[in-house]
């Protein structure tokens, strides 16, 4: 083969090789957001079959206590779910202007110490409308910066059976699993914001009452 074909030869196999990685990079994302959906489908069939009960998260949540308007009343209980094999808890209770309630997720890291992850916002019918970040006031956790939630929110778990409604802990799961590449990014924001903060403010914006949720991303389920 001649140099001239051999440029030619080399150029096809190239082009053959680039467009066979796109053609699985593109198959990679197709499945991975199918993934996603298959995820919201779950949520929106569980949503869907507790209002066919006559019922809904919220209130399987309250765990049959009366609603209070309350920071410190949590539910289902004191201490919220914990599963002692993740380290990952959750709690829901009601405090915040433009929404019924929302759970607040936590994961432990390696010296026992509590790291929020995601406040999921719910509405009167027991439907998730939003995801946010919080204020290290807010819940009291230790800091971390987004790369480190980032992991923890990629395995985050609870043990449904540690609930006796064990679809309530399935839809907390099922959200880190539906919207991953949104909490993402608002952990990202979380990090700017506060390095922007403290760029302007010279000081950490951590107890700062002023500032409760950081970050934040209406969810649509359909």
């Amino acid at each position: 083969m001649n140099r001239r074909n051999f440029v030619k030869s080399s150029t096809i196999i190239s082009f053959a090789l680039i467009a066979g990685i796109k053609s699985k990079a593109v198959a990679l994302g197709q499945t991975v957001n199918a993934r996603f959906e298959d995820y919201k489908q779950k949520i929106i069939l569980l949503v869907t079959g507790l209002k066919s009960e006559g019922c809904n998260l919220v209130k399987k949540i309250m765990n049959g206590k009366k609603y209070v308007f309350d920071p410190f009343t949590h539910y289902p209980y004191d201490g919220g779910i914990k599963d002692k094999t993740t380290g990952c808890q959750l709690f829901f209770h009601a405090h915040r202007e433009n929404e019924y309630g929302h759970f607040h997720t936590f994961a432990t890291d390696e010296n026992g110490d509590l790291v929020h992850l995601l406040l999921i916002s719910m509405n009167t019918q027991g439907e998730p409308i939003g995801l946010a970040t919080v204020n290290r006031w807010v819940a009291g956790d230790k800091y971390v910066k987004a790369d480190v939630l980032k992991k923890f929110a990629g395995s985050f778990y609870v043990d449904p059976t540690l609930f006796e409604e064990k679809r309530v802990v399935e839809f907390v799961n099922y959200i880190f699993k539906a919207f991953p590449e949104e909490i993402n990014n608002l952990f990202d924001e979380r990090d700017k914001w506060i390095s922007e903060y403290a760029g302007k403010n010279y000081r950490e914006p951590f107890e700062d009452r002023e500032f409760e949720v950081i970050s934040y991303r209406e969810i649509i389920l359909r």
